[in-house]
């Protein structure tokens, strides 16, 4: 494939940091975990194909997870140096693709939310895989027939009743410029269904966030990843839901920082973070 197009925002310097960002998202949903960062790092983020001024890479036809996950590789690649990986979502779920596909070769990778939900448990089913299925066609009927708001069924599934009429005006404007592209990032996602034994060979140190508040779908896909990923730690945050990024953005850099830590005692790197606490 050839070398696609996408924003890449850079600020500040020290160990490298790649932000990606989840769906009806830009760079900018990173802004109050950025502020939260004791440390000086090199951050980056872009918008992932169909955001901001991201174009989509998928053709029209094919929905096919693949054209992703070269996305995914493209922008890692464009960092430069060794980098440490962090997602959001729908970010997340593609930078787990990626490592599986070994289009990448992180240092590390953390998970805010990671959603691969049409991933396969060893004993059957989830019994809410069904409900997730109807949930899609209801979005994709809603926006068939125009309705406006047609967001707010995937937005509200992932906190709660009336989260998307709760939010600024110009935020719900966005999301529904970008509805249609979700969409396309729902049917890209349900091509993504390894087995969670397949995480095994995940080699890099991994840690895994979730919201306390976050719905049960989430919870038991996180629960398989930490089970199935061998370097990986599973934190909660009380009170928080799926969109803990903005909500809580003090607690994910602490744990962003916290993991960080953690690598460079494992792989001894610990100067590096001294430096970049230190603001060197």
């Amino acid at each position: 494939m050839t070398g696609l197009e996408f924003d890449l925002t850079e600020t500040g310097r020290g160990p490298a940091l790649l932000l990606l960002p989840g769906s009806y998202a830009t760079p900018a949903a990173w802004k109050g975990v950025q502020a939260a960062l004791t440390a000086r790092f090199r951050i980056l983020s872009t918008s992932l194909p169909g955001y901001g001024s991201t174009p989509d890479v998928r053709p029209d036809t094919d929905p096919d997870i693949g054209w992703m996950v070269e996305f995914v590789g493209q922008v890692v690649e464009a960092v430069g140096e060794p980098v440490h990986v962090v997602g959001h979502s729908w970010g997340a779920h593609l930078l787990l693709a990626a490592l599986l596909a070994r289009r990448i070769e992180p240092l590390s990778v953390v998970c805010f939310e990671a959603n691969p939900l049409f991933a396969r448990r060893s004993d059957g089913p989830f019994p809410w895989r069904p409900d997730i299925e109807d949930m899609v066609d209801r979005f994709e009927n809603a926006l068939a027939s125009g309705d406006p708001d047609a967001a707010a069924i995937i937005i509200d599934f992932y906190s709660r009743p009336g989260t998307f009429l709760g939010m600024p005006e110009h935020v719900r404007d966005f999301c529904r410029a970008t509805a249609r592209t979700n969409l396309r990032d729902w049917h890209s996602a349900a091509r993504f269904t390894p087995p969670f034994d397949a995480f095994a060979a995940v080699d890099v140190p991994v840690t895994l966030v979730r919201g306390g508040e976050t719905p049960t779908p989430m919870i038991d896909v996180t629960e398989q990843l930490a089970a199935h990923i061998p370097n990986a730690r599973k934190t909660v945050i009380p009170a928080a839901d799926h969109f803990l990024i903005s909500t809580h953005p003090a607690a994910c850099a602490e744990l962003l920082e916290a993991h960080l830590h953690r690598v460079a005692a494992q792989t001894g790197g610990d100067r590096g973070m001294r430096d970049a606490a230190a603001g060197a």
